[in-house]
């Protein structure tokens, strides 16, 4: 065997130990999705399923946000097709030739010709689209001093927090401690279209309603403030050292608002 012969084996090797590691795992803020892609000699373009991540469609029903993340390949487009009477989404994915990327995570965004109304939002399968309203969106009149919104399109990123469930309306906001490339800490705001239990915890309460603080172990996990208001269940979850302190935590959820 010639040595141009074994360099193309390790090379098919490489190639084929890539693709298996291209299944990966995102929380966004949070949500889990697994995605196997094999990238050949050529650039693959395609359309799949845009059901089963978290959707938000704005105030005035014109954009529409996907949370996601993906693996070898470049970003996906959030593609939409309109009719009079419903809204069609799908992902358009694009995987160039050779190696995997890293891949990444963020939000990606699309619009309407005129607002969603009474039109029915589904994936392009006729699965329905399960979304947020952004007008019943909380949001904090309160931040902590140097606390941020994440830039447009991107997503914060808090190992153990649980992911958004996506078979119920959920969205998740997200602030950093500092801006990038100073970033120092994260705060994750979650609000879920059910009514949950508190988990154990700390006792506390939130504009009189029951709610629980978890604090973190010794592998550092996010501090937590999770309480139900009889119809959405919020989450304020804070992490990567320092994390804000109960205090904190309580005030920041005291003061959400439409």
């Amino acid at each position: 065997m010639t040595q141009s012969t074994v360099r193309q084996m390790s090379k098919r090797g490489r190639r084929n130990r890539l693709t298996a590691v291209a299944a990966i795992a995102v929380l966004g803020g949070g949500f889990a999705i697994t995605t196997w892609i094999n990238r050949g000699p050529e650039t693959k373009v395609y359309e799949g399923p845009a059901a089963g991540y978290p959707l938000l469609v704005s105030s005035d029903g014109r954009t529409l946000t996907l949370s996601i993340g993906w693996g070898c390949e470049k970003q996906p487009e959030l593609v939409v097709r309109e009719s009079a009477n419903a809204v069609k989404i799908s992902l358009r994915h694009t995987v160039p030739p050779g190696f995997c990327d890293p891949g990444g995570y963020g939000q990606i965004t699309t619009h309407l010709s005129k607002p969603l109304g009474s039109r029915t939002l589904s994936d392009a399968t006729g699965k329905p689209a399960i979304h947020f309203d952004e007008r019943n969106l909380l949001r904090p009149a309160y931040l902590p001093e140097n606390y941020y919104a994440a830039p447009a399109g991107k997503m914060v990123y808090l190992p153990g927090v649980a992911p958004l469930s996506t078979d119920t309306p959920a969205w998740a906001i997200g602030y950093t401690l500092g801006t990038e490339p100073n970033v120092q800490g994260y705060l994750i705001i979650s609000q879920t279209l059910r009514n949950s239990a508190p988990p154990d915890g700390r006792a506390v309460t939130v504009k009189g309603h029951p709610a629980t603080i978890t604090h973190p172990d010794s592998n550092g996990d996010p501090r937590s403030l999770t309480w139900s208001d009889g119809t959405y269940t919020f989450v304020v979850a804070t992490g990567a050292p320092p994390r804000l302190s109960d205090e904190e935590l309580i005030h920041v959820a005291e003061s959400l608002g439409g």
